[in-house]
């Protein structure tokens, strides 16, 4: 059995198991590394590599920092305020949510942005229509569609990263992605799918799933921290959020801002090594650990070559404009559910640009589809790190919330072609 078929086998046995969900999605994708290691694919040492991943890195410490502030009378105040805008004007509260959301998205990684929102989310009551079961997805959704788009923050160089997937094969100044395109591009799918998750976020399932505890994010009393404590878990929180959100002048500390702060939290008594290794080592954690290993694997096996081979044949001789657009809007969803974000534009960007060039199109178009696509991929936990975090915090079934995210990733797909058949026509 070739490297390939035994990837596939492994890839659609995750995805059942994510859909039946009778284990934690952790133990499914831990699971997958030891049967792609045992099976040789993936080397012994790289097995489970994905838990040094910087994208890892950055969740676990956050998570126990999320869990910090759980200790403090800051969510407790939050609480009350959300629970009392939702019995007020529950659409006043569903917009600032997704307002803070689109904001963060552009200065800190979605993946710890995600993961601190969830805390806040998690405090609202489970009485009436809103309730955080409905909200976590949509709210990624908002999270995603902004993601990056921005010329500022995060999306300062969205352009330039882009370039750089095709540089070497369309040289032409002129058909090079500038500062503000990526805004530009994104300007119809941010306005469809920011409009269909405020008004269709009650397609969301509305029961709680029976194997996910959240009341560890709610608030309580008896557990909070003396005063003093509490402001050294507010500066020090601060402290980390000021280093993502100046990523550009800090760097690697991006990264490692969050474990230096869970390190001082636990230094100065405000958490226990237990509370920040019981966080840090949560189903969250392994299944984002996992994914990315999966990921690789499949990047690694060929798969993406016969996805880009499948494409090509596709398209055919003579297609329309719209109809290119479409293909490509198509497979960087559908690809990304299965390969990393950045691993599905390495491969179909390059494709693009080929294509391009050998028919003559103007290929930003194809580039900005692809580079803002792959990040709506909401289908399954795999589709990104911050997939992966929303389905973890709801516990959801990927079929009993296809309902709300298949018609997500269509409009996603169409606005996408849209906007470059409208901006960018290949002629």
């Amino acid at each position: 059995m070739s490297q390939l078929t035994i990837v596939l086998l492994v890839t659609l046995f995750m995805m059942i198991m994510f859909i039946w969900h009778k284990v934690p999605f952790g133990v499914t994708t831990m699971l997958c590394c030891l049967i792609l290691a045992a099976a040789g694919v993936v080397e012994l040492n790289k097995a489970f590599t994905g838990f040094g991943n910087k994208t890892v890195v950055l969740i676990a410490p956050t998570l126990a920092l999320s869990a910090a502030l759980t200790k403090t009378e800051l969510v407790g105040k939050i609480s009350g305020w959300l629970n009392g805008l939702k019995g007020k004007n529950g659409m006043l509260l569903i917009l600032a949510f997704f307002g803070i959301a689109a904001i963060f998205s552009q200065f800190v990684p979605s993946t710890a942005a995600l993961a601190i929102l969830v805390v806040f989310l998690t405090t609202l009551d489970d009485a009436g229509e809103i309730t955080a079961k409905r909200l976590i997805l949509p709210l990624l959704g908002v999270m995603v569609a902004w993601k990056f788009r921005l010329p500022v923050g995060l999306g300062a160089s969205t352009f330039a990263t882009l370039n750089g997937f095709y540089e070497g094969i369309l040289s032409d100044p002129a058909f090079q992605i500038r500062l503000l395109d990526p805004f530009r591009f994104a300007v119809i799918p941010i306005v469809v799918l920011t409009l269909y998750c405020v008004f269709c976020w009650r397609l969301m399932p509305k029961e709680a799933d029976s194997t996910v505890d959240t009341s560890k994010l709610k608030h309580r009393e008896a557990e909070l921290l003396p005063k003093n404590k509490q402001n050294l878990v507010y500066i020090i929180f601060c402290l980390v959020m000021l280093a993502m959100i100046f990523n550009k002048y800090t760097g690697q500390w991006l990264y490692l801002a969050p474990a230096l702060g869970v390190l001082l939290l636990i230094m100065t008594g405000c958490l226990t090594a237990q509370q920040a290794s019981k966080e840090m080592s949560c189903d969250m954690i392994w299944m984002l650990a996992g994914v990315l290993v999966v990921a690789d694997a499949i990047g690694q096996s060929g798969a993406a070559d016969v996805i880009g081979n499948f494409i090509l044949r596709l398209i055919g001789e003579n297609p329309s404009s719209f109809r290119v657009m479409l293909i490509f809007s198509a497979a960087t969803v559908i690809m990304t559910t299965f390969i990393s974000n950045m691993g599905t534009q390495s491969v179909l960007i390059p494709i693009a640009a080929s294509v391009a060039l050998a028919a003559g199109w103007d290929p930003r178009g194809l580039v900005l589809i692809i580079g803002t696509a792959n990040y709506f991929a909401v289908g399954f936990p795999s589709g990104s790190g911050e997939c992966a975090v929303a389905f973890a915090a709801g516990g959801y079934n990927p079929a009993k919330v296809l309902r709300f995210t298949l018609p997500y990733m269509l409009l996603a797909m169409l606005s996408c072609a849209v906007s470059a058949q409208l901006l960018y026509p290949l002629a």
